[in-house]
């Protein structure tokens, strides 16, 4: 038992490293072509999802403020020149133009939050960067999420209404040969509109399915951006 318990804390960070998530297997790349039609969808949704722009600008954003902050210490120096008719023509009285030169002046100082300020505001952009990628990989999750979700109402859907519509079709043609029987009074007006009420109700359930049908069929589409029918 002692060793089973030794050999569980051993392996328990292998097993827990190992389910690691990787988030650039979520979606699938372009190059990767033999995917079932549940991964096409996915990849879709994520390609035309107008909100994966704002999470790129928003890297886009984060990674040029590391940049400008690795920089941000040449705020605290200057150049400047002088331009005038001794600094042009040399010619003119020294003694005169003393004054004006240096022809060009660098300066600079250093704070003494330099060395602490600097570095940790690149820090906390380097943060800002692994935040923005966080969301995206957050965005990754739920797109997928909601697209097989909304592709399993979807197929649920299909198969409710190709139900409904076989026993609408079977009421149908019991409503039609009820109909005859009535006609040629084999039967009573009472049991004719049994067998018509029967068929009116699951034509109600028909209607309800083929709505929600659609309804799903649209949730799909406007996550992918384009018909069902259309993908391939």
């Amino acid at each position: 038992m002692r060793k089973l318990i030794i050999l569980t804390i051993v392996l328990l960070p292998l097993l827990v490293k190992a389910q690691n998530v990787d988030y650039n297997a979520i979606i699938l790349p372009n190059n990767v072509t033999d995917i079932s039609f549940e991964e096409k969808l996915v990849r879709l949704a994520w390609q035309n999802n107008p909100a994966n722009k704002i999470l790129d600008y928003q890297a886009n954003i984060s990674n040029i403020e590391v940049k400008q902050a690795r920089w941000s210490w040449l705020d605290d120096w200057r150049v400047q020149g002088n331009l005038n008719e001794f600094t042009i023509n040399d010619n003119a009285d020294v003694g005169d133009r003393a004054q004006f030169y240096p022809k060009y002046n660098v300066t600079g100082m250093i704070r003494l939050s330099y060395f602490v300020d600097i570095p940790l505001e690149v820090k906390k952009k380097k943060q800002e960067v692994l935040i923005s990628k966080s969301n995206t990989n957050l965005q990754k999750l739920a797109i997928r999420a909601e697209v097989l979700t909304r592709y399993q109402t979807y197929l649920m859907n299909r198969e409710l209404l190709k139900i409904q519509t076989e026993i609408v079709e079977d009421l149908y043609a019991s409503l039609s040969l009820a109909e005859q029987q009535f006609k040629n009074g084999e039967i009573t007006l009472n049991a004719y509109n049994i067998q018509q009420d029967r068929y009116n109700n699951q034509r109600v359930k028909q209607i309800n399915a083929q709505g929600d049908f659609n309804i799903s069929k649209i949730a799909i589409e406007e996550m992918i951006g384009m018909r069902l029918e259309d993908v391939q």
